[in-house]
């Protein structure tokens, strides 16, 4: 007889389809979350008694049906807001089932919980504050709606379960920051930054300890340009084409959340600018800042220059800006 810890590790060391690290992946399993809750949602209503059913059946099925068409429309369909559309539309159907839920409490409402985290889960800090937000817009509006159809107070256990999920929802958003903190500090501490490829801000600060001093001694121009596309979104793009676009003595780094930073040795201000519109025609649009490195200065201070020259004013129409003279 096989030992149950042989299974154990048989399932420990299957590897999953690679597809699912993809987003058609994630949306794919979230489409089957939907199909396997709206299957609960129907077995929980057909087992109701009649008298107990808020609307006719074939009233219920075409709502049923209307969700799931426009879910698998923007699953075959898919564009940039698709997934928060989709998140809304979740929300606003378990708000509706939880005004047509004749169960006291209504056991409908633990699904806005469930729509709430694993849309934090993964989607992140952010997604999930906004789906939050959502979620108690929706319950704002539907519970005094179902007060008023049955002209009792809530119930003890009602606001048991509404006092838990506001737990579980500051619990795990607790969690999720503290995961993206962790996440930044180890990004920060990594040679190689995960998401575009290119070197980390620290391991730029690190390259600096050699390379500043080295033009220095030999009394060679360095310039500093900071990269930051038109579209946020477009920053892994960005980040591909200038990889394959500099020169071996070019250094490209990622600077910020949203910018890029890159080094020329021996390179003028002038000659940056050449270099700028060579690359330009083989990337997504961008801003670009740039400034000759004075000696004897930080490449640190540098880079925050550029950064807060981006900050002083709307640069969104402007393809390159010169940072004003920073002072060694």
């Amino acid at each position: 007889m096989t030992h149950p810890g042989f299974w154990i590790t048989r399932i420990q060391t299957m590897n999953l389809p690679s597809s699912l690290a993809t987003d058609r992946g994630t949306n794919t399993l979230q489409l089957t979350a939907r199909l396997l809750f709206t299957l609960l949602v129907i077995a929980y209503f057909t087992a109701l008694p009649a008298l107990q059913l808020p609307l006719h059946g074939a009233l219920m099925a075409l709502l049923i049906a209307l969700y799931l068409l426009l879910q698998g429309g923007l699953f075959y369909r898919p564009f940039a807001g698709a997934p928060l559309i989709g998140n809304l539309i979740d929300l606003i159907a378990l708000g509706v089932l939880v005004m047509l839920d004749p169960g006291e409490p209504p056991p409908t409402l633990a699904l806005m919980i469930v729509a709430v985290l694993s849309t934090g889960l993964l989607n992140g800090l952010p997604r999930f504050l906004s789906s939050l937000g959502i979620a108690a817009v929706v319950l704002a509006v539907v519970l005094p709606l179902r007060l008023q159809q049955s002209d009792a107070p809530l119930a003890a256990s009602s606001l048991f379960l509404l006092a838990v999920m506001l737990t579980c929802a500051v619990y795990f958003g607790l969690l999720l920051y503290r995961n993206k903190v962790l996440t930044r500090l180890a990004q920060e501490s990594t040679w190689q930054d995960p998401q575009t490829g290119l070197i980390s801000r620290t391991a730029l600060s690190h390259t600096a300890g050699w390379l500043l001093p080295l033009h220095e001694r030999l009394s060679s121009p360095l310039t500093a340009i900071m990269l930051r596309p038109h579209d946020p979104a477009q920053l892994d793009a960005l980040a591909g084409g200038l990889s394959q676009r500099l020169r071996r003595s070019d250094i490209g780094a990622r600077a910020d959340d949203h910018c890029l930073a890159l080094l020329l040795p021996d390179t003028n201000v002038a000659n940056a600018e050449r270099v700028i519109t060579s690359l330009r025609e083989h990337t997504p649009p961008f801003t670009a800042v740039m400034a000759a490195v004075p000696r004897e200065t930080s490449l640190d201070l540098v880079i925050d220059h550029l950064g807060d020259t981006f900050r002083r004013g709307d640069t969104a129409e402007r393809e390159l800006i010169h940072a004003p003279p920073l002072r060694p």
